[in-house]
């Protein structure tokens, strides 16, 4: 039996983990393009540099807007006269869930303790590494069942009869030649449990300052 038990742990192509993944708080202070505090955050993670490829994980890719998707938009808006407007997503990994396929446990938060538990994951969590590909996953989908098609040259932008918009993780950015039609389409995002929060015209973009 000693040597039945010991037989997955000296094969390399077996991988075991003892124990859930650690967890941390992270706080934040998120800054406007002009330096001023925008928020405070606090977030509850998991510890993603713990994880085993093949265990907690399996695919991680999640693709970000092009910054020459960008600028072709920005110069559009002035040409076009183009209305614009930024959404951030609030707890955005926390929307999607995690494959079917995974099963992640995590320690309880620090202060939440209970003695001989642990937490296994339905939802996605800040500091997996999978985290971004499933919501990556979960944001197309809402935007597609709006309406929204995917351009082929670049998997962030999204094209709609009224509407642009392009992704940066869990920020967006959206244009359109009347500010109805963006609230239309945040409208409709809401509608699909998507916690969008507007924010202010394309100025100020991921911390980027844009000057008339």
């Amino acid at each position: 039996m000693r040597d039945r038990a010991a037989r997955p742990t000296s094969n390399p192509t077996h991988l075991w983990r003892h124990g859930p993944l650690p967890s941390l708080y992270d706080f934040e202070c998120p800054g406007s393009s002009d330096g001023w505090i925008k928020k405070f955050k606090a977030r509850f993670c998991a510890r993603g540099d713990q994880q085993l490829e093949g265990v907690d994980f399996f695919e991680t890719y999640a693709p970000v807007v092009q910054w020459s998707t960008v600028r072709l938009m920005l110069i559009l808006e002035i040409l076009l006269k183009l209305k614009s407007k930024q959404g951030d997503i609030t707890a955005a990994f926390l929307h999607a869930d995690i494959p079917e396929n995974e099963n992640v446990y995590v320690e309880m938060p620090k202060g939440f303790e209970q003695k001989g538990k642990v937490l296994k994951l339905k939802k996605t969590l800040y500091g997996l590494r999978q985290s971004p590909r499933a919501f990556w996953q979960y944001l197309t989908e809402k935007l597609e069942a709006n309406g929204m098609k995917q351009s082929e040259l670049d998997p962030c932008l999204f094209i709609g009869e009224k509407v642009i918009c392009i992704v940066y993780v869990d920020d967006l950015l959206f244009w359109a030649r009347d500010d109805s039609d963006i609230n239309d389409l945040a409208f409709g995002l809401r509608d699909l449990g998507v916690d969008l929060e507007e924010e202010h015209d394309a100025a100020g973009f991921l911390g980027v300052s844009l000057i008339p």
